[in-house]
């Protein structure tokens, strides 16, 4: 009996994330799960292939077209079948370097984007806190600056900033895979803003909030006057993940 899971290497996962083709790895994952290694094609196949992903036949071929340009799967004419690329071969291919990996469940292939956004975010989350937690075991002063131990558990911050510069992207494009990462259930966001000034009867103006950034500048890029007209503090998001990480031997 073949397993409902897979476990697909972290970087292929940022690979097909960050150059739009998550809908080819999910082809490829399918293929790949669907197989020995080799698979038959066929105009049925196509077919099928194009039903169960949920995408239409012309797609299933053009994709299949740009997996065979770029080596993920190989023609054997002779079979007239397809030769799926183990993960190690892809691996070395695309010149990936860590072999960390993440478990996917292959029930549901539609949501493969939404688990790449989280496992991605998950990943590096995990990457930062181990070198947080290297610092502040050399340093009794990085250890009193941070907040981390008053988050709920198994919550931690990262900043958008710091996500949009290990994936190469934009802070915008960042944010939307965290708010798709979010949809997916497999993160827990938290929003951890509060309020500067509460609980007061005057609207606040943007002019008060030019002098209060004068007067607390160490504050002036986190201020933001929201629809109800009270002064906000913006935090970095916690977040809490159930992705399951592991080494994979490539």
């Amino acid at each position: 009996m073949k397993p409902i899971y897979t476990t697909i290497p972290i970087m292929l996962c940022k690979y097909a994330l960050v150059n739009r083709r998550v809908n080819h790895l999910a082809l490829y994952i399918y293929l790949k799960h669907n197989s020995s290694g080799y698979i038959q094609y066929s105009g049925e196949a196509y077919k099928k292939w194009a039903e169960d992903l949920k995408m239409s036949e012309r797609w299933t071929r053009d994709a299949i077209k740009w997996l065979i340009e770029k080596g993920w799967i190989t023609v054997n004419n002779k079979r007239k079948s397809y030769r799926i690329t183990s993960y190690k071969n892809l691996h070395k291919k695309l010149n990936l370097v860590t072999k960390s990996a993440v478990i996917y469940e292959l029930n549901n292939f539609i949501s493969l984007r939404e688990f790449c956004c989280a496992a991605l975010i998950t990943y590096y989350m995990k990457v930062k806190r181990f070198s947080e937690k290297k610092r502040r075991s050399v340093s009794k002063i990085g250890d009193a600056n941070t907040n981390h131990y008053f988050y709920p558990k198994g919550f931690y911050a990262i900043p958008i900033s710091y996500i949009a510069k290990c994936l190469g992207v934009s802070n915008s494009t960042a944010n939307k895979y965290k708010k798709c990462a979010e949809k997916s259930g497999l993160l827990e966001v938290r929003n951890t803003s509060k309020y500067f000034i509460d609980n007061i009867k005057a609207d606040i103006t943007y002019k008060d909030i030019s002098f209060i950034k004068k007067t607390f500048p160490y504050l002036a890029g986190r201020l933001r006057l929201n629809k109800n007209k009270h002064v906000v503090v913006v935090e970095t998001d916690i977040i809490r993940s159930v992705i399951i990480g592991k080494k994979k031997r490539l």
